[in-house]
């Protein structure tokens, strides 16, 4: 009977022959950094959804996967909007593998980082964050106006409404009128 892996024992799982963790592990040299990754991974994906991501790729690839997931998840940690894309592509991909060291040696992974870094743009500017908007609401005599400026255009609605449902009757020619020829006269 084999030992159980790095990966099995921190998760509290039984390893068998066919372990999905085990080939994943072994291009982290100490069983300690392999126990962290594990263990910072099942955190991040949660125990269930790791083995899954992991069992759903070919098993040559297993160990791409398992370090992608790393990567990826040590990167959002960074950069929670843009992750280890937007790390590679503004240029500071070393915060992501900083991370990724900070985790194999068992500390927090964004250690001293308080805001993710700012992107920048085609020619090297840094892009500007839209301010966020907020609702201001109005004076209280601009808000009155509003209101009336509202209540007159309902006004004006209903009437034209009114209007429109009686022209068709006024337009119609009448018998006693003389139109037609035929009525009598008073």
């Amino acid at each position: 009977m084999r030992m159980s892996c790095n990966g099995c024992r921190v998760l509290r799982k039984g390893c068998s022959e066919g372990c999905t963790i085990r080939p994943c592990l072994q291009w982290i040299k100490t069983p300690e950094a392999q126990a962290n990754a594990t263990v910072f991974l099942a955190k991040f994906y949660g125990r269930a959804g790791l083995l899954n991501l992991l069992a759903a790729g070919p098993d040559h690839l297993r160990p791409a996967v398992f370090r992608s997931l790393l990567y990826e998840a040590c990167g959002r940690i960074v950069n929670p909007i843009y992750g280890s894309v937007g790390l590679l592509w503004s240029g500071q991909w070393q915060a992501c593998q900083a991370a990724v060291e900070a985790v194999l040696k068992g500390h927090p992974a964004a250690q001293g980082l308080r805001h993710p870094p700012r992107l920048q743009g085609r020619r090297g500017r840094r892009r500007r964050q839209p301010a966020p908007r907020r609702a201001r609401r109005p004076h209280p005599l601009q808000a009155r106006l509003l209101q009336l400026q509202l209540q007159a255009r309902r006004q004006a609605c209903r009437s034209s409404r009114r209007q429109a449902r009686r022209v068709p009757q006024q337009q119609q020619p009448d018998a006693r009128d003389g139109a037609g020829g035929g009525g009598r006269r008073r």
